[in-house]
């Protein structure tokens, strides 16, 4: 993003704009929903095949025998690890999104580095992180549920294991998106 707005920005003398720009879009939107994506794709694929292959071999059937909740002991924990993981993996690419930024705008771009720096501090909120998060933390819950949720419903047989993972996934990214718009307009 820095690599295609920093000509355009300083050509309209706004190249003290840059910094600010990439921390706000990274915070409030780039970093959760790409996080959410590649996690979909990765957990949620894990998610679903694991308790999709535990469907089909009856441990599910089995857990209710012996009095034990499937839902509790299968997906819960699951649901719980994606919403505190995913906004930390979130935080981490907004960082890794805003130092790459930093890297291309000066040393590529040749913008002073306290241009860039000053920007992040004149243009950025700690909302625009904390939202983020939060928005993070909402992608990580529906990841699991999704997963869980075709994991479950996974008909008897390999092949039908492949095919909820690949609705999971699918399911998955799509809710990323649509949740995003909304969440985008509810909190900012």
């Amino acid at each position: 993003m820095t690599l295609q707005i920093t000509d355009v920005l300083i050509t309209y003398g706004a190249q003290s704009t840059v910094g600010g720009l990439m921390a706000v879009a990274m915070g409030r939107e780039l970093g959760p929903i790409l996080v959410g994506v590649v996690l979909a794709g990765r957990v949620g694929a894990a998610i679903t095949a694991e308790i999709g292959t535990m469907k089909v071999t009856e441990q599910i059937d089995a857990l209710r025998v012996m009095a034990v909740d499937p839902v509790g002991y299968l997906v819960v924990p699951r649901v719980v690890a994606c919403m505190v993981m995913v906004p930390i993996l979130a935080f981490y690419g907004v960082v890794i999104g805003i130092a790459g930024g930093y890297f291309v705008a000066t040393a590529i771009k040749g913008l002073a580095p306290s241009t860039y720096l000053d920007s992040i501090q004149m243009f950025s909120t700690i909302s625009d992180f904390t939202l983020g998060l939060i928005k993070s933390s909402v992608f990580g819950a529906v990841i699991a549920l999704v997963g869980a949720y075709k994991g479950m419903e996974t008909k008897m047989g390999a092949e039908a294991v492949g095919f909820s993972t690949t609705s999971s996934v699918v399911t998955s990214i799509i809710l990323v998106f649509v949740l995003n718009y909304f969440l985008s307009t509810l909190l900012y």
